[in-house]
């Protein structure tokens, strides 16, 4: 193995995780390994167990008909299998059958054949927070060269770097794109299964769903998390930013302002901004003495005393992000 090369390759790719997009960073990443571990197509996906599934597939130099082809075949491929028994490692197909039985094979004969996948030299990683697989799977297209122990050593040693690359970037840009930055927060995606999640939002989801334990949110949050709509419990609220496929989330502690009903916050919100009491009342609907009655209760729960206070703890309360869905 070229020590340096593999530290020269390493130190690039957490280059490009911090300077490329996202939505760049694969291919970008793997012109890099290209350089000193040759290939000619890949493919880069994460899955998960139960049920067996593929959720997303990055395709380098390769049709995107290929996982059609292949779904049929997924559960006797014998290199899948290989993978999932020993994450973190990296397969060389090349120790596990010969030339002439793989050829031999359905899986050579119906897909490896019409894409012409010789050889395959692959690592699954599995994610700490999801317990979803990550797998990236090197091919060549030449029969003649079957990927070489020390290959196999430098794409084992290079995995967890990329891996960590690719979700520090994944990460940076939910957050550049919010520009917000919170204790509790998480990253899911659109399905709701966990990709990054912070320890405070782990004890948020577990004291307000004791039950839940999983790489999945709750059940109850999957609709929210879904058309990235806020939602609220009695102690907290959860706000929501969509950024392509992926959710960032984070939770705070309900303020005084929060508690208010909607009613009350309405009627507060005109009040300070200077409308009367008839005013208000003619607006809404409602008689000039329920009008007094809220504004007492708002300053009551807000500990105010007058117009001026209440309208500067309005205007110090955080905008909520569309109306937020109310559970127990």
């Amino acid at each position: 193995m070229d020590a340096r090369g593999i530290s020269h390759t390493t130190l690039a790719l957490h280059r490009v995780g911090r300077e490329v997009p996202f939505c760049q960073f694969q291919r970008a990443a793997l012109d890099v390994i290209q350089g000193i571990l040759p290939f000619d197509s890949a493919w880069w996906g994460n899955a998960a167990a139960e049920p067996a599934e593929i959720h997303r597939l990055y395709l380098f130099n390769c049709d995107d008909s290929i996982l059609e082809a292949y779904v049929p075949y997924m559960a006797q491929d014998f290199f899948r299998t290989a993978l999932i028994d020993a994450p973190g490692t990296t397969i060389n197909m090349a120790d596990l059958i010969s030339r002439e039985g793989y050829l031999r094979t359905a899986l050579y004969q119906d897909v490896g054949q019409r894409y012409r996948v010789e050889w395959s030299l692959g690592t699954l990683l599995v994610e700490p927070v999801s317990a979803l697989q990550e797998f990236l799977t090197l091919w060549r297209h030449d029969g003649n060269k079957p990927f070489t122990e020390a290959e196999r050593l430098t794409k084992e040693l290079l995995m967890p770097h990329l891996w960590e690359a690719h979700r520090a970037a994944r990460l940076r840009e939910m957050l550049d794109g919010t520009q917000l930055r919170y204790d509790c927060w998480a990253l899911a995606d659109e399905r709701g299964f966990l990709r990054e999640i912070s320890a405070c939002f782990i004890l948020f989801l577990r004291e307000h769903w004791p039950g839940w334990r999983g790489s999945r949110l709750p059940e109850a949050m999957l609709e929210c998390v879904r058309l990235a709509t806020p939602l609220q419990t009695k102690q907290m609220k959860l706000q929501i930013v969509l950024n392509g496929r992926f959710r960032y989330l984070w939770a705070l502690a309900l303020s005084a302002v929060d508690k208010l009903s909607p009613r009350e916050r309405d009627v507060a919100t005109r009040y300070a901004r200077g409308d009367t009491y008839a005013a208000i009342a003619l607006a809404l609907g409602l008689a000039p003495a329920t009008v007094r009655n809220h504004i007492a209760n708002c300053y009551q729960k807000l500990a105010v005393k007058n117009k001026a206070e209440l309208a500067m703890r309005l205007l110090d309360a955080k905008p909520a992000m569309g109306s937020a869905l109310r559970i127990p």
